[in-house]
C-alpha cells in the first residue's frame, strides 16, 4: 500500500500491526515510516515515542539501533524535533527544529524532572469532570387542587436530598422556579450550573397521577432527557427512587461522554479503538502509580468517545476509577467522587451488555467495596464467582469486602483460595496484606506481622502494609520496629496525607463489629505520630 502511494490505507494497516502486538518493532517501524511516508512527521515520532515508553515500560529497553535510526532520520528530514514531554530511549539524539545541528538533551526534551512520590497527590486527572452543577426546580402543580401542592414541594426536597445521597460529585442547587440562562444563579457549590432538573404533576385519571420530569441544558435549554411516570399517589416514594436514579444516571451519562470527548481530543485523534486499548492494556501492566492510572483512563476514555458501547474500554475505565477510589491520596476528594461515579455508570453499562461476564462483576464490587456500598459489593462478588468459581481476584477482594462487614475471619481462607487460583506476584501482594489486615483486626497479630511483611517483601512502600505493620508491631511489644515502619511511611507518604489512608478504612464502613477492630488499630498509630 505504501508503494502504490496508497498512504491512508497502509498507516491504517500498519495501525492494526502494531496494535496486534506493541512489542514488536517490525510493527511499530511499520506505523512509524507509513507516517513518514504521508508527510505526518510529528505523528511518526510521536509513535516512536509510545514505542519507547513501551519498551522501557513492559522490557526495561531502549528501541532497537534500527528504530532509532529511522525515527533520528525523520526528525533531521523534517527540521523537526519531538513533541514536549517525548523522553528518547539512550543513544537517539535529536536536532532542534531551528538549527540542525544543534542536539537536543534529555533536559530540553522532557523538562524538569518528575516530581518526588510525597507529590503524587497533586496529579491532575485532567479527564475527569471536578463535579457537575445541577439545578433542580419545584415541580409545577397541574393537577387543579392547591391541597397537593405540599406533596409537589415535598418531592422536590426528597429529590434533591436523594441526588445528593446517591452521587457523590453533583453539586445542586435548589432554585425557586424554571429560570434559564442568566436568570439562573450563577453558581451551585461553587460551580457554574450545567443542567437544570424541571417537572409537573397532573392527574392522568381518578385514582392516577402524571409525573412529567426533564434534565435541559442551562446554557441553551436544550431537552437532554425527558421521561414520564403513570402511578397511584401511594406509591409516590418508589417512584420517586426509580426517578432519583435515572435522572442521576442520565446526568452521569452525560458526564461519560464529555469525559471521553475531552479524552480522545487530547490521546487518540489519530487512532482507532484497539490501538486506544492496546495502549491502556499495555499501561496497566506497570507498577501500580497514579500517573499510569491516569494515562490508562486517558486511553480508556478516548476509546469510548469511538465506541460507547464498547466492553473492554468500559470495564477498563471502571478498573482506573477504582484504582482511584481505594488510594484516594492519589488526588483530592473532589476526584475520588466524580470517579466513583464515572466508573459505576462505565461499569453499569458493561453489565447492561454482559451481565454475567465475571470480571466486570467483580470490578463493579472492587469499586463498590473502595465506595463504601459493602452489600453491593457482595452481591457483586457473588455473581463474578457463580460465572467463574476460579477468579482469584474476586476471591481476594470479596474477602476483603467480607472484613469490613465484619467478617474478618472469612477473609484469610477466601485470600488463599484466590492465591490458589492467581498467581500473578503483585496480586499477591495484595493479598498477603488484605490477610494480614483481617487477621490483626481478629487480633492474631503474630499471623498479620508475617502477612503483612510478605507483602511489603514486594512492594516496600505499600501504604497499607506499612500503616497496618506499625499498629501490629507496636501490640506486641516491638516498639522500635514499630518506629521504623513509622518512619518507612512518613518517608513515601507526607504526613498530611496519613489522614487520607486513616479516612479511607473509617469510612468504608459503620459495622459494630468491624469498628471496635480497627478504631484500637488507630489509635496504636495515632501513637505512633503518624496521622490525627
Amino acid at each position: 500500500q505504501d508503494e502504490a502511494g496508497e498512504h491512508d490505507a497502509a498507516i491504517k494497516s500498519a495501525r492494526r500491526l502494531a496494535g496486534l502486538d506493541p512489542l514488536s518493532e517490525i510493527g511499530q517501524r511499520a506505523l512509524i515510516r507509513a507516517y513518514a511516508r504521508a508527510g505526518r512527521r510529528p505523528e511518526a515520532l510521536r509513535q516512536y515515542r509510545t514505542c519507547a515508553e513501551i519498551l522501557k515500560r513492559e522490557l526495561g529497553v531502549a528501541p532497537d539501533a534500527e528504530t532509532q535510526a529511522l525515527a533520528h532520520e525523520i526528525a533531521r528530514a523534517g527540521g523537526i524535533a519531538e513533541p514536549p514531554g517525548v523522553r528518547p530511549a539512550e543513544g537517539l539524539a535529536l536536532t532542534r527544529p531551528d538549527n540542525p545541528d544543534a542536539v537536543l538533551s534529555r533536559r530540553d526534551i522532557a523538562g524538569p524532572p518528575p516530581a518526588p512520590i510525597s507529590e503524587t497527590a497533586r496529579l491532575r486527572w485532567s479527564c475527569l469532570l471536578p463535579s457537575i452543577a445541577l439545578a433542580v426546580a419545584p415541580l409545577r402543580n397541574l393537577t387543579g387542587d392547591p391541597e397537593q401542592q405540599y406533596i409537589v414541594e415535598a418531592f422536590t426536597d426528597d429529590l434533591v436530598t436523594d441526588l445528593l445521597h446517591h452521587s457523590r460529585s453533583l453539586s445542586l442547587a435548589r432554585i425557586s422556579d424554571e429560570r434559564r440562562g442568566s436568570d439562573l444563579p450563577n453558581r451551585a457549590g461553587g460551580s457554574e450550573i450545567e443542567y437544570l432538573v424541571t417537572g409537573s404533576a397532573q392527574r392522568s385519571g381518578p385514582q392516577t397521577w402524571r409525573l412529567n420530569v426533564q434534565v435541559t441544558d442551562a446554557a441553551t435549554a436544550e431537552y437532554r432527557w425527558a421521561r414520564r411516570y403513570e402511578f397511584d399517589p401511594a406509591e409516590l416514594g418508589s417512584v420517586q427512587t426509580r426517578i432519583t436514579r435515572q435522572v442521576s444516571r442520565e446526568v452521569h451519562a452525560l458526564l461519560l461522554r464529555e469525559a471521553s470527548r475531552r479524552a480522545f481530543m487530547t490521546q487518540g485523534l489519530e487512532l482507532g479503538v484497539n490501538e486506544c486499548l492496546a495502549h491502556a492494556t499495555s499501561v496497566l501492566k506497570g507498577k501500580m502509580r497514579p500517573e499510569l492510572t491516569a494515562e490508562a483512563q486517558r486511553w480508556f476514555l478516548a476509546a469510548l468517545a469511538l465506541d460507547p458501547r464498547n466492553l473492554e474500554a468500559l470495564i477498563g475505565l471502571a478498573r482506573t476509577c477504582q484504582h482511584l477510589v481505594s488510594q484516594p491520596w492519589w488526588g483530592d476528594s473532589s476526584a475520588a467522587a466524580v470517579a466513583f461515579d464515572l466508573g459505576r455508570e462505565a461499569i453499569n453499562d458493561a453489565l447492561a451488555l454482559a451481565p454475567e461476564h465475571p470480571f466486570a462483576n467483580c470490578v463493579k464490587g472492587m469499586l463498590c467495596s473502595a465506595g463504601g456500598e459493602l452489600e453491593e459489593a457482595a452481591v457483586a462478588f457473588d455473581r463474578a464467582l457463580a460465572a467463574d468459581p476460579k477468579l482469584g481476584v474476586a476471591h481476594g477482594f470479596g474477602g476483603y469486602n467480607s472484613a469490613f462487614l465484619g467478617h474478618a475471619d472469612e477473609t484469610l481462607p477466601a485470600v488463599e483460595r484466590a492465591m490458589r487460583f492467581d498467581h500473578t506476584d503483585r496480586r499477591h501482594m495484595v493479598f498477603f496484606f488484605f490477610g494480614g489486615f483481617a487477621e490483626l483486626l481478629l487480633g492474631r497479630t503474630e499471623t498479620s506481622i508475617t502477612l503483612l511483611q510478605k507483602s511489603l517483601e514486594r512492594n516496600p512502600s505499600y501504604g497499607g502494609a506499612q500503616l497496618f505493620l506499625m499498629a501490629a508491631l507496636s501490640m506486641v511489644g516491638r516498639k522500635s520496629e514499630a518506629a521504623r515502619a513509622a518512619t518507612a511511611f512518613r518517608e513515601h507518604y507526607p504526613d498530611s496525607r496519613a489522614n487520607a489512608f486513616e479516612q479511607l478504612w473509617l469510612s468504608r464502613s459503620t459495622n459494630p463489629v468491624y469498628r471496635a477492630q480497627v478504631d484500637p488499630l488507630f489509635e496504636k498509630i495515632r501513637s505512633l505520630g503518624v496521622g490525627g
